[in-house]
């Protein structure tokens, strides 16, 4: 597999992983509002707080999207720092993008590698 494909490949996990972490977190937010509708008068523990938000497919899909995240975050600084093809400002311009702005940064390199050369 090239390098540009692993990238691609870590990119769309952490995607995907996004796509769950939201909707565990949607799905828990509705049913601790159902929850509340029909205990009106009664307050919820914080037991019952922790174990509705933080059951284990919640925590699996924030283990998974954080693992594939940086893994992708690393992979592109990795490539870039190591191209011959980017003048070092460019490079600490890169790095700086990956590091705060990782999401966005990984679109923009996906598009801009292949013509770029940035994974040989």
């Amino acid at each position: 597999m090239s390098k540009y494909n692993s990238f691609l490949a870590l990119f769309i996990m952490a995607a995907i992983a996004s796509i769950i972490f939201l909707a565990f977190n949607f799905s828990n937010i509705l049913s601790f509002i159902v929850k509340m509708e029909e205990n009106e008068n009664a307050d919820p523990s914080a037991r019952e707080i922790i174990s509705l938000f933080f059951n284990p497919g919640f925590l699996i899909s924030v283990f998974v999207l954080s693992i594939t995240n940086l893994a992708y975050r690393v992979l592109g600084i990795v490539f870039v720092a190591r191209s011959k093809t980017v003048s070092d400002g460019e490079k600490a311009l890169w790095i700086i993008g990956f590091v705060l702005m990782g999401f966005v940064t990984a679109i923009v390199f996906l598009i801009m590698a292949k013509g770029r050369k940035f994974t040989e």
